[in-house]
């Protein structure tokens, strides 16, 4: 019988698909972090290139019987069976674990393992087996190949590892990630295809041209450095975490969450600098990537990592927590150089009820950071921390509704004029009730605007109504109003053309509009401050320094910007003037700041004796209940024609 001839062009064009994708694999992804679904692809890839290269061997001993000797040749062929058989159970196994990559019960990836494993076992033991009985291929005298009575044997086994593969995907599909799905909708087409075309064309081999397909996509799909990567790190990043709890939630499996926020990090890079800070950085997301074995570590932002695991109770849920935060607490050494690490921790069970949304899990996680953050500790998302969030989405809903239906409403507290003995000026203050008619306190609901992006239409909001009131002439006493800026606003390059806008549409004299900013503003970016101080001074807008002597003041803003008012917080105020330290200090910056040519405002004054001993030391102004509460538009025209008789 004539040898049997093939044709080898697709198996060569596969080997070089196949070397192209490794040396773009060692070239360029290399330095990605080198985890367990790599080292799977690369035996993937290797297995496969050494199945081609064993039938290319293989094909030239058949086509050229006698040119080796007949022990050789078979040792060639059963090796290119069980190679080819391996790549198989490779591949299958590496499908499996892509699609069982976001599910916690491991129960399915076990029977998938031992299936598995009995399919390759009895690969092995039908190759062992046709040495001797020629089942899927033999010699004949001639030395010529001949195809056993079950050669096509050898298909059953990818074909049930495929079944096995789809009732696992089946079973699975919301746990699945969409770019399995892509792979599962498009691949089987591919595969049917090309067995449709070996049957057409036998003399073509395209064994080798399905493992490079293969190859080829699962390397597009899941293993391009760009496609779930942080690039310092190598770690996942942030849309590869919003990824895996969506489909953790789908899937409904409870998840244990390990938020870690690092705190003062610029003063790591400024006093070791910028590469050992990278450093730093890479070694605590290597640390919690590799901690424990179902753990999966992510960097969602720049100072933010969080660890995913399997939830299994309470108490293992504390543990994990408390080792993650040992060792944050423990100075990190590289080389000759250690630091220690400012952060505070997030700890929460996601337990991915049918509510649940990855935007929803996102919210809770970013809002007790918040509270982590504001205390420099470990904060636990339970219960209470739930319902003061939905307390501030009410919050914030109530003021979204307000802002369109206009029920906000601006209220005035005058401030006394000492050197004058009248009321001049007044400052803009927001007011706001809820649906029951039940006050808000603005501590509340401004830094919630601030966060939530609602600030920039309630300052606004508030400088329309002052410039409606100064325009009115109803308060002819009523010499200047000042309003509060927000950081947003303060950093918005539109902020000095804002104002003039309402002062051109109202006909109000900027010298009657004062803006007041804290110091932590100015701390931001002190450039830009200038910048804008320049431009409001340039429209005629006077600055007032709020809340000086709060942890943010320091004299050296006093002297670096055009301020025109110092207003003293409360703080330094409450204890004159029985304090005779507090007097010292009131009566020194009093006399400091004049000699500077500033005005001083005092706030929270309260008592008959601290507002009599803020004119002895030298007071410009005074604000506090005192002399007047905040008061509605109404009530304050009456208080100016009251107080300031003519």
């Amino acid at each position: 019988m004539l040898p049997i001839r093939w044709s080898l062009l697709s198996e060569y064009f596969s080997l070089l698909l196949l070397i192209i994708i490794c040396t773009h694999y060692f070239g360029y992804e290399w330095n990605t972090a080198f985890t367990g679904r790599r080292k799977l692809f690369l035996c993937c890839l290797v297995s496969a290139m050494g199945s081609i290269i064993l039938n290319i061997i293989t094909v030239f001993t058949i086509s050229i019987p006698g040119c080796i000797p007949l022990w050789l040749a078979v040792f060639f062929n059963s090796s290119y069976f069980l190679f080819t058989l391996i790549t198989c159970s490779l591949f299958a196994w590496f499908f499996f674990s892509l699609t069982l990559e976001h599910v916690y019960d491991k129960h399915c990836m076990s029977r998938a393992k031992a299936a598995l494993g009995g399919i390759s076992v009895l690969s092995v033991l039908i190759v062992f087996i046709n040495l001797f009985t020629g089942l899927l291929f033999y010699f004949d005298d001639a030395q010529v190949y001949q195809r056993g009575p079950l050669n096509r044997l050898v298909y059953a086994f990818p074909l049930a590892e495929m079944v096995l593969l789809f009732l696992c995907y089946r079973k699975n599909r919301s746990s699945v990630s969409d770019s399995m799905v892509f792979v599962m909708r498009f691949l089987p087409p591919i595969i049917l295809l090309l067995c449709v075309a070996q049957i057409l064309f036998p003399d073509f081999l395209l064994n080798g041209a399905l493992s490079s397909i293969v190859s080829l996509i699962l390397y597009i799909s899941f293993l391009t450095h760009s496609n779930d990567r942080d690039n310092l790190t190598g770690i996942r990043n942030r849309d590869n975490f919003m990824t895996e709890m969506g489909l953790r939630i789908a899937g409904h499996q409870q998840t244990h969450i390990i938020l870690v926020s690092l705190m003062s990090f610029a003063d790591v890079n400024l006093r070791y600098g910028h590469d050992f800070g990278n450093a730093v950085l890479y070694e605590l997301a290597r640390y919690l990537d590799r901690l424990y074995p179902d753990g999966r570590a992510f960097r969602t932002s720049n100072m933010n990592f969080v660890l995913t695991l399997p939830w299994v109770s309470q108490e293992q849920a504390d543990m994990q927590l408390e080792t993650v935060r040992k060792r944050m607490e423990q100075p990190w050494v590289l080389g000759d150089k250690s630091c220690c690490l400012s952060f505070c921790m997030v700890d929460m069970h996601c337990e991915a009820a049918e509510s649940d949304t990855v935007g929803s899990l996102v919210e809770r996680l970013e809002f007790a950071l918040v509270q982590a953050k504001e205390t420099h500790s470990v904060v636990r998302y339970n219960q209470e921390l739930g319902r003061k969030l939905w307390q501030q989405k009410d919050l914030i809903e109530i003021m979204q509704r307000s802002i369109k239906e206009h029920r906000f409403s601006v209220w005035y507290q005058p401030i006394y004029c000492c050197h004058r003995d009248i009321f001049c000026s007044a400052e803009a203050l927001l007011r706001l009730n809820d649906y029951n008619g039940v006050p808000i306190s603005p501590e509340v609901f401004i830094p919630l605007a601030e966060g939530s992006g609602l600030i920039d239409d309630l300052t606004w909001l508030v400088m329309e109504d002052a410039c409606k009131l100064l325009s009115s002439g109803q308060v002819p006493e009523l010499e200047s109003i000042s309003i509060n800026l927000s950081l947003q606003q303060f950093l918005d390059p539109n902020l000095p053309a804002c104002f003039q806008k309402y002062l051109t549409a109202y006909q109000v004299d900027p010298s009657r509009i004062k803006v007041e900013i804290t110091e932590r503003f100015l701390l931001h970016n002190a450039a830009h401050a200038q910048q804008q101080f320049a431009a409001l001074s340039a429209i005629g807008i006077e600055l007032y320094m709020d809340d000086f002597g709060t942890g943010y003041s320091n004299l050296s803003s006093v002297l670096d910007y055009p301020f025109n008012f110092i207003k003293v917080d409360r703080s330094l105020v409450q204890h004159a003037p029985e304090d005779q330290r507090a007097n010292l200090m009131l009566s020194t910056l009093a006399s400091l700041f004049h000699s500077l040519d500033k005005r001083l405002i005092m706030e929270g004054v309260e008592t008959q004796a601290q507002a009599e001993y803020m004119k002895r030391c030298g007071a410009d102004m005074i604000q506090g209940f005192y002399y007047a509460r905040p008061m509605p538009e109404k009530q304050l025209i009456r208080f100016f024609s009251e107080q300031n008789p003519k």
